[in-house]
């Protein structure tokens, strides 16, 4: 008995802090028979215990607001699940299954020990009811565990980039911003010591194929890849991150193209000879042919963006320091650094233990500055150089709505389509802004020894982009400050409340508010 109790005070502990370098959660098309087939949790061998962590969470949001529309900070970084408009109640139901771990008894003590092959599942599905009906899937997925690879297939939340997930402004490239793109995905269990070179250096490698559902190019395609290095021991004093992370939309048909000289009849090239110049980011070998124009043959095929990231975490006794810097690319240019200083640069600051006494405390603050006003200069031609400038992020020629899912940015939010923008603003491309400057810090932490409380605060100048600059810069400041407990000494029930301030001449001007309840069944 004695034994028994052991296992389960280890099964009940909480997880520590957030990691804060690319966030991959699960994956695939899953099926509501894994709800049906809820498998016997707990088994026991000897002086072991086998358990399946399980997972089943209800939330019920509401959201109002002035004008009817939704505050930025609201709906930002939010897997695409906030629509623009409220008023709107939201039902929102997790439910996953995690791979089975086995807890053992070895010389007196409990260690936890991973099967080598597992599996897992998850879904999520969200109700929105109000001005904006839907029915939103930001999570469906199945994942294979075998020693330390994954391999994913479905829909699950994964962030691109090395940073701060849990308080950042938005990562560059990948932030969680819209829902995520139903793909497979084969990769690492995040960093993977080298035993040999004694565990100093670790790598994260992925590697996805993804398909652009339900939006404005049928039938298109997202080629992913990234690959991660660490140096350093997890438990180091000073760690340092260095990555590179690419991404390509790519092939399907539209009906906008078919008069177009960038495609041929519509068509965009999708045969496996140009899946490999995508692979490999090459041009392909002729300029033009039956099946691609000269656009394709001049740059390469299909939107090509991407991130080059820095990373130095210093962990002392009680606090943790980490310091990075996310740099965009989106074609040779931003690949070669000519388009610095832009990117993102972020300062993060946690205290360790996160647990205080204190009746206030800050548990963690993070500080963001964002530039991407350069994008290798101001002319596409830059005379006496081999490269082109005029980057014109997250737009592109052939994909009318450019780097973006479903009406959502991939990546930073802060570079927002035309579609969210106060009515005024000069509309050119879909991003008709991509020339941005942004100064952001967040923070959390506890008051009475029991409210978590969060606070984000965001000023940025907006110029439009190089071929259609504003006549005047834009300024914009955007507020929120949330506050959530638990009622009930069980700790399964939450309450949380919301209100968040958008004014500017960017964004439409508004104030909002949302409540919300959380109920885990089981955790």
């Amino acid at each position: 008995m004695a034994l028994y109790t052991a296992f389960i005070s280890i099964i009940k502990l909480k997880k520590g802090p957030i990691i804060r370098y690319t966030v991959t959660y699960p994956y695939i098309v899953i099926l509501v028979a894994g709800l049906l087939l809820l498998p016997n949790n707990v088994s026991f061998a000897q002086a072991s215990l086998e358990v399946r962590p399980t997972q089943l969470q209800i939330e019920l949001v509401t959201y109002a607001a002035r004008n009817h529309t939704t505050p930025f900070w609201l709906r930002a970084n939010q897997w695409g699940i906030v629509p623009l408009h409220s008023p709107l109640v939201t039902g929102n139901v997790h439910y996953s299954l995690d791979y089975k771990k086995k807890h053992v008894v070895e010389n007196d003590s409990i260690k936890i020990r991973q099967n080598f092959f597992s599996w897992g599942i998850g879904v999520n599905p969200v109700f929105n009811l109000g001005r904006t009906n839907q029915i939103v899937l930001p999570e469906a997925y199945l994942k294979l565990k075998l020693g330390s690879f994954e391999l994913y297939s479905g829909r699950w939340k994964q962030l691109m980039g090395i940073g701060d997930s849990t308080l950042t402004s938005g990562f560059a490239i990948m932030s969680g911003n819209a829902i995520p793109i139903p793909k497979v995905q084969l990769g690492t269990r995040g960093y993977i010591p080298i035993k040999f070179l004694k565990s100093i250096l670790a790598f994260n490698v992925g590697y996805s194929h993804g398909w652009f559902l339900n939006t404005y190019v049928q039938n298109s395609y997202l080629h992913q890849k990234y690959a991660y290095l660490r140096i350093g021991k997890p438990s180091a004093t000073v760690k340092m991150y260095f990555g590179i992370n690419h991404q390509v939309q790519w092939g399907g048909h539209a009906d906008y193209l078919n008069e177009s000289q960038l495609a041929v009849n519509g068509k965009l090239p999708s045969s496996f000879n140009d899946y490999i110049n995508i692979v490999l980011a090459k041009r392909p070998k002729e300029f033009k042919t039956a099946t691609y124009t000269d656009f394709d043959g001049s740059y390469r095929i299909g939107n090509h963006v991407g991130g080059d990231d820095v990373g130095l975490e210093i962990t002392k006794k009680n606090s943790r320091l980490f310091a990075y810097y996310q740099h965009p690319f989106e074609d040779v240019s931003g690949l070669s650094f000519q388009n610095l200083p832009d990117g993102l640069y972020g300062l993060s600051w946690q205290r360790l233990p996160t647990r205080s006494p204190a009746a206030f405390s800050v548990h963690r603050v993070v500080a963001e500055f964002l530039t991407t006003l350069d994008q290798s200069g101001a002319e596409f031609i830059q005379p006496g150089s081999p490269f082109q400038g005029k980057d014109n992020y997250f737009n592109h020629g052939q994909f009318k709505q450019g780097w973006s899912y479903q009406g959502r940015t991939l990546g930073t939010p802060l570079i927002a389509p035309y579609t969210e923008l106060q009515s005024g603003v000069p509309i050119s491309d879909y991003f008709t802004d991509n020339r941005v400057q942004l100064y952001y810090i967040g923070a959390e932490g506890k008051a009475a020894n029991k409210i978590n409380w969060m606070t984000r605060l965001a000023y940025s100048r907006h110029y439009g982009t190089y071929s259609y600059r504003f006549e005047k810069t834009l300024s914009q400041f955007s507020v929120l400050l949330s506050a959530e407990s638990s009622l009930f000494k069980s700790d399964k029930t939450h309450f949380r409340a919301a209100i968040a301030l958008d004014q500017g001449q960017f964004l439409p001007k508004t104030i909002g508010v949302t409540f919300a309840m959380k109920y885990r069944l089981l955790n």
